[in-house]
């Protein structure tokens, strides 16, 4: 993803955050960080947060975290949101 293509995508992002409901935003939220692992090839730096996140926090039951785990997951896969 070129960079203007992707400031794009992180304003939009910003948008989504602050014009979506609590748990809507907490997927963005999520995915803003995984997107950014994504593109600037970090990811791997961050294996440790990435197994926390996507496996001991997978349906725990707090409807929050959960949003924000998918959405962090989702951004470190390059995938498009999805909330």
């Amino acid at each position: 993803m070129e960079q203007q293509e992707f400031e794009v995508l992180l304003n939009l992002i910003d948008q989504m955050i602050s014009t979506s409901e609590p748990i809507g935003a907490e997927y963005y939220r999520g995915y803003r960080k995984g997107i950014q692992l994504y593109q600037l090839g970090t990811f791997e730096e961050s294996v440790k947060e990435h197994f926390r996140l996507h496996e001991s926090h997978a349906d725990n039951g707090d409807n929050y975290l959960n949003s924000y785990a998918r959405g962090y997951r989702d951004g470190c896969k390059g995938l498009k949101p999805n909330p």
